[in-house]
């Protein structure tokens, strides 16, 4: 079940007004907000957006406060891609190299994954987002856009 994108974007919480901290107390993870372990947030954030836009992630920890607990997130933004690729979430991605990524996601918003970010441990690691177009023309991300990775996974939301 793919969400509105409005309703994701709406859920999503940024890393410029919600900082690791206030995330990990949201949803009870107080003992792993100086886990170096949970760095990366990407995935937590996007799970989170999707658990509270309806979408039931079968990740691997449960949320242990709030109304939400008991629901599961995925902390990993490649396993978080494998789930959502399943066809009981979003189904396949379209995918992308770098060459292409600009013209084939075009002007339309959802869920992009990035994969082997050249500056990003080691070039093994990738980031999960929202993306829709921005000023300009040009793709924004809720967090971070990495238009220099290897490959992308892109599901397109509407409304």
């Amino acid at each position: 079940m793919r969400p509105q994108f409005h309703a994701l974007e709406r859920n999503y919480p940024p890393h410029d007004t919600i900082d690791k901290a206030q995330l990990f107390q949201e949803i009870g993870w107080d003992d792993l907000i100086k886990n170096a372990a949970y760095e990366n947030t990407c995935a937590i954030r996007m799970s989170l957006a999707l658990i509270k836009t309806g979408v039931r992630i079968p990740g691997r920890i449960a949320i242990k406060k709030g109304p939400h607990k008991g629901q599961r997130i995925e902390p990993g933004q490649g396993s978080l891609s494998k789930l959502l690729a399943m066809k009981s979430l979003f189904g396949a991605p379209e995918k992308f190299d770098r060459k292409s990524v600009g013209a084939g996601i075009g002007s339309r918003s959802g869920v992009i994954s990035f994969f082997q970010i050249p500056s990003y441990l080691n070039g093994h690691g990738g980031h999960i987002d929202i993306i829709t177009p921005g000023a300009g023309g040009y793709l924004a991300c809720g967090s971070g856009c990495y238009f220099n990775s290897k490959e992308y996974w892109f599901w397109e939301l509407h409304g």
